[in-house]
């Protein structure tokens, strides 16, 4: 079993500490479910999104990248081929090796 160390803010760690007593969960059950979770469905068990100013200056191209690939997630119903679309993003953003 390994061990590991994280930093959060004074006040975000007593918030979390105060809902996980109400459930009656601890941090490290806590920290087991998410992992197990984000590793079963092979994704993070929430959606991340930046503000829409950031998406639609063009400015930042991983988080235009990020936006196709979570539309595509909600548009397919079937799974998604992560490798394929991680290939893909690495051609756009990089070029293609061929």
């Amino acid at each position: 079993m390994k061990t590991i160390s994280i930093r959060l803010e004074d006040t975000i760690y007593e918030e979390l500490n105060e809902m996980l007593n109400a459930m009656g969960q601890t941090k490290q059950t806590f920290y087991e479910s998410f992992t197990r979770t984000a590793l079963r469905e092979r994704s993070i068990p929430f959606i991340i999104s930046a503000p829409a100013k950031a998406e639609s200056t063009g400015k930042n191209d991983k988080l235009a990248a990020f936006a196709r690939l979570e539309a595509s997630r909600k548009s397919f119903s079937e799974s998604i081929e992560y490798d394929v679309e991680r290939e893909e993003a690495m051609n756009e953003k990089y070029g293609s090796l061929d």
